[in-house]
């Protein structure tokens, strides 16, 4: 069977569902809260892979995991799935609706990732100059890793500027590398 083309339909199937209900962003937000679940708590999937767990049982798993207050018309999609034992698709289904959603909608992902916590100041000088190359709107986030110790790395999409200052070190090292390979 091909995972593939089942969670493109029930994906489609939903943002269809809920944009004839005028409820594209609070499906969509249910949506994004559950998928951020499954990438925090992969047992996740693994429960609704599970035969000796209740279809009530995973239907409150996955309201839970989609923040309590979701909207009505993702609560009847909960149930569909689960009526039609399709629950071990839900991850691939809440990801391919995010890409749908933010096709129609002209959204742009964009990640930051810096060693300490920026100011206010600088996180909206950063997303000014992501905003002032791209035609849409942006969703921004924000990631700390000390790993980088200094500098920042910017993804945009499918693109990625890294001014970190371990890339920098990497950079110098393999350059003092090779000039000593090249003159041995």
């Amino acid at each position: 069977m091909n995972t593939g083309k089942i969670s493109a339909r029930y994906a489609k199937a939903l943002f269809m569902f809920a944009e004839e209900n005028k409820q594209e962003e609070s499906v969509y937000n249910n949506v994004k809260t559950l998928s951020q679940s499954f990438t925090e708590v992969p047992q996740l999937k693994d429960a609704l892979g599970n035969p000796t767990i209740s279809k009530q049982k995973k239907k409150e798993l996955l309201i839970t995991a989609a923040g309590t207050q979701v909207c009505a018309e993702f609560n009847r999609f909960v149930d569909l799935v689960i009526e039609h034992k399709r629950e071990e698709y839900f991850q691939s289904i809440c990801l391919v609706f995010q890409d749908m959603y933010r096709d129609k909608k002209n959204i742009i992902t964009s990640t930051l990732v810096t060693a300490a916590p920026l100011s206010e100041a600088e996180e909206a000088r950063m997303r000014k100059a992501v905003e002032s190359v791209t035609d849409g709107t942006i969703e921004f986030h924000k990631e700390i890793d000390p790993d980088i110790i200094g500098g920042f790395i910017l993804n945009v999409e499918t693109y990625q500027l890294d001014a970190s200052i371990k890339s920098q070190l990497r950079t110098v090292r393999d350059t003092l590398l090779n000039k000593n390979a090249a003159d041995a």
